[in-house]
């Protein structure tokens, strides 16, 4: 999915510094970068964190900038650097153990025979060796092969986990988006109502110096205006709450002034949208939650195997080859040199580990029990999310119509109910009762779009296919 490039690609730019100092022989390490290398975004760009944001923050530099300083994306990458060395780990048991020694000693001797003087002397000792030991186990019942599944499996487990993360922090990121550009759409909203309350102001404080209308009709319109400014006082407010959550997200200070591109307005992509069922049978096949526990469930089935496997005998080639040389004074026999050469089979039966066999296959069996249960867990979870998902952009996107008709409708009877006061025909409360609702229906607008970009993206992550085209304003 693209929807991880530029975090992958920035993360991937450290993976040199791990290959200085162990070299990744069996290749585990490219099972995880492999795959960003498909997830690449089409430009290519490499995490642009540690630069000065752009005057103008379009969404999709947002989200890239968000994820590359996510710490639940580093974290979760890095459980899958681990357990790539953990399937290295069971393919080295495959191959044959060499081990080395070299051993050195020097000893003095002084030996007095009060009894016997002549048996009397003193003498030194030198002793010098060097061995190697072969050991291969050749056939085991499958126990590393059982071994060796499981943490292929877990692998595959962490991949779709790191999936499932990267679009968790991508809806996220998204949202914190939609949100400052909700409060940049109430704030545009705030300041149009309180530029007509003081227009109407005006008009309330002409008529009544022309003895054409009372003073409560100014009074009502000082009220209005007072309000309508401390609604965009307050709504300021959370257009700085909101860009500051986007700056200490993307790693800036709270204070650093940011400037949003994009408009809150609605996108003709949701082409992914179908009949819910099958939807549901989508997320159930792609969704990275559900690839993940169904990789932990067969972890979990080799787990059982490799437990029963380690009670059978195993069956290992062994050699030695080994050569000592003594260097001693001729009371102690003079010098000696000795080697050895063997090579054999190895059979070992485990006869009695205090039961402690047993039960390790007993809770073997518990944990695959209980990743049968996490596995059903989650695909509640998916088919809820999606449901609920589903649902609310259906509601969402006739919540668009309604609320934008509910705009144009309250702007042209707020454009007739000014005409009529200001020909003396009106009257103020009905001319700021047209206000309010012209400012409600703003809000609520507002409220619609921002409601429906935030379900697409998370329809969009419910089906496991989040990426940057359900972002990019070409679509």
């Amino acid at each position: 999915m693209r929807a991880i490039a530029c975090l992958l690609s920035g993360l991937l730019g450290m993976a040199p510094f791990a290959a200085a100092y162990e070299p990744d022989v069996f290749g585990t390490a490219r099972q995880v970068a492999e795959r960003a290398a498909h997830d690449v975004g089409s430009d290519g760009i490499p995490c642009r964190s540690g630069l000065p944001p752009p005057e103008e923050l379009t969404l999709e530099e947002t989200v890239e900038r968000i994820l590359c300083r996510d710490p639940q994306t580093r974290l979760a990458w890095a459980s899958a650097k681990a357990q790539a060395a953990q399937v290295g780990i069971s393919r080295a048991a495959f191959l044959p153990r060499l081990d080395g020694s070299l051993d050195g000693s020097r000893s003095y001797s002084d030996v007095d025979y009060r009894d016997n003087p002549y048996l009397s002397g003193d003498g030194h000792r030198e002793r010098r060796s060097a061995s190697l030991e072969l050991s291969w186990v050749l056939f085991d019942f499958g126990r590393r092969s059982a071994a060796l599944r499981n943490a292929q499996q877990l692998l595959l487990a962490a991949n779709a986990s790191q999936d499932s993360t990267l679009q968790n922090a991508f809806v996220l990121a998204a949202q914190a988006y939609y949100d400052a550009l909700a409060a940049q759409s109430s704030l545009a909203a705030s300041r149009q109502v309180a530029e007509m309350a003081a227009q109407n102001f005006e008009a309330a404080d002409a008529k009544y110096r022309g003895g054409a209308a009372a003073l409560s009709d100014r009074l009502q319109a000082q009220t209005a205006l007072s309000q309508a400014s401390l609604r965009q006082i307050r709504d300021e407010g959370s257009l700085r709450t909101a860009l500051g959550v986007i700056a200490l997200r993307m790693g800036l200070a709270p204070d650093t002034p940011l400037r949003l591109t994009s408009e809150l307005d609605a996108r003709p992509d949701t082409a992914f949208v179908r009949a819910v069922d099958e939807l549901l049978a989508e997320a159930r096949h792609e969704h990275p939650a559900l690839v993940a526990a169904r990789a932990r469930l067969e972890a979990a089935d080799a787990r059982v195997e490799e437990s029963r496997a380690a009670g059978r005998p195993s069956l290992a080639l062994t050699a030695n080859l080994a050569r000592s040389h003594n260097d001693q004074s001729p009371a102690f026999s003079g010098d000696t040199r000795a080697s050895d050469r063997s090579i054999g089979l190895q059979l070992k039966i485990p006869l009695f580990e205090g039961f402690e066999r047993t039960y390790l296959i007993r809770n073997a069996l518990a944990r695959r029990e209980a990743s049968q249960a996490e596995l059903a867990d989650a695909e509640q979870q998916v088919s809820l999310e999606v449901w609920n998902s589903y649902q609310s952009l259906s509601v969402e996107s006739r919540s668009l119509l309604r609320t934008h008709e509910l705009v144009e409708q309250s702007r042209q009877s707020l454009e007739v109910v000014q005409g009529r006061y200001r020909s003396g025909v009106g009257s103020m409360v009905e001319l700021l009762n047209a206000l309010t609702a012209y400012a409600s229906a703003e809000e609520q607008h507002t409220q619609a779009l921002g409601n429906w970009q935030v379900s697409r993206l998370k329809l969009a992550a419910g089906l496991g296919r989040l990426g940057f085209w359900a972002i990019d304003s070409r679509q």
